[in-house]
């Protein structure tokens, strides 16, 4: 016998645990569980940046995948509320202690005691299920030209939920894929609730690159992390990286998926920013015009997402790593599409065969013509030059 591949590390899909698979299954419900418990305290730090806490935020989900993620971050929650209680009754009881040493009393004492009492009381955490969705409507999976119509239709929300411009909602999804739910139909209908703030938090990271094992993200252009990376490049005038991205992604066409040499220069695209600039730059192209509230979003980092799911390491969409060298090259191929405006997606024969190398036929027996063809021939997106004498 002899071996056709070596083994390679196992590297199962995540995203498929994310969002696909059964709730039911103890090990996925204890892993979205789990990445839902890793947003809090970034999450605690976005609101206190603004002067907010938890006091004046509702938490929420959207429907329906990301309520065992949601079940998480109010049990962290709520830990979080018990440690915070559990110090302020301290503070109060030493504070007691000493007024009693001190011989002091009266009604001062009395009021700093009903006060410190009434903050521990407000310790809480506010949920609610603000969003209400379609259970037959998924349009995540929809075929393009429906999905847009059918996310106008699929969400509705519970008015009296939320205290107008004062509360900062907070609603936690699976993931952000194209945001163009959010933009098109979520953003919108939490609006009309008048919350101060508006809080989407992922619970899974960016989405920056596209999936070539049969999940529907094939096209880099409808990423949400992608078009915003992009867009930073060419406002910070670095129009040239993406242009050498392409050259190098169109190169690597030509190689046989047996040469295993293949680097996803993808990843150049987001080197000149960290996550915070690239999800600040999503929030403006997912905001709709006229939307009242302030947006922000929060996403899970990669390392939370390992240590939530250890035994799924398959984490492609978020750091280009694939596991196969196909894989490499069809992402490349997906940058290649994206950039000659084809709409095609990047695996299939379809996409395939969109990206072959051009052929070129050269007319004339001259030394121009021998030059030219020669030239041709060193081009990456050539694959064959055919010479043919001319009429003369």
């Amino acid at each position: 016998l002899e071996g056709v591949l070596a083994p390679q590390t196992l590297k199962q899909c995540s995203f498929e645990r994310i969002y696909f698979s059964r709730g039911n299954d103890a090990g996925v419900y204890r892993e979205r569980e789990q990445l839902g418990r890793f947003l809090l305290q970034p999450l605690l730090r976005l609101l206190e940046e603004r002067g907010d806490s938890l006091a004046n935020a509702v938490l929420s989900f959207i429907p329906n995948t990301s309520e065992l993620a949601f079940n998480g971050l109010v049990k962290e929650a709520q830990a979080e509320m018990a440690r915070r209680r559990s110090q302020l009754v301290r503070e109060l009881l030493e504070r007691a202690r000493a007024s009693e040493g001190a011989g002091a009393g009266g009604a001062n004492s009395g009021e700093a005691l009903e006060d410190a009492l009434r903050r521990v009381g407000a310790l809480a955490v506010r949920t609610e299920k603000v969003v209400h969705k379609d259970a037959k409507i998924r349009t995540f999976i929809q075929e393009d030209t429906s999905r847009e119509h059918l996310t106008m239709h699929a969400y509705d929300v519970h008015y009296g939920t939320v205290r107008a411009n004062e509360d900062v909602l907070i609603a936690l999804d699976d993931s952000i894929v194209r945001g163009n739910t959010l933009k098109n139909a979520i953003l919108r209908t939490l609006d009309r609730l008048g919350p101060r703030r508006i809080l989407v938090l992922s619970s899974c990271p960016q989405i920056r690159y596209p999936d070539v094992y049969g999940i529907d993200m094939a096209k880099l252009g409808d990423l949400a992390a992608f078009r915003a990376a992009i867009t930073l490049l060419q406002e910070g005038g670095n129009e040239e990286v993406i242009t050498e991205v392409y050259k190098a992604c169109r190169a690597q066409l030509s190689k046989p998926i047996a040469s295993r040499s293949f680097v996803n220069h993808v990843t150049r695209i987001y080197e000149r920013f960290t996550p915070e600039q690239i999800s600040a730059e999503i929030v403006k192209q997912i905001t709709p015009k006229e939307c009242k509230a302030e947006v922000g979003v929060l996403f899970n980092t990669v390392d939370a997402l390992h240590k939530a799911m250890p035994e799924y390491a398959g984490d492609w969409y978020f750091t280009g790593e694939y596991p196969t060298p196909g894989g490499t090259k069809v992402c490349c191929r997906a940058f290649v599409l994206w950039y000659e405006g084809s709409s095609a997606r990047c695996y299939g024969v379809s996409s395939a065969s969109s990206t072959v190398m051009t052929s070129v036929l050269v007319i004339g027996d001259g030394g121009a013509e021998h030059a030219l063809a020669w030239k041709l021939s060193q081009s990456p997106e050539v694959g064959v030059v055919y010479v043919a004498p001319g009429n003369g």
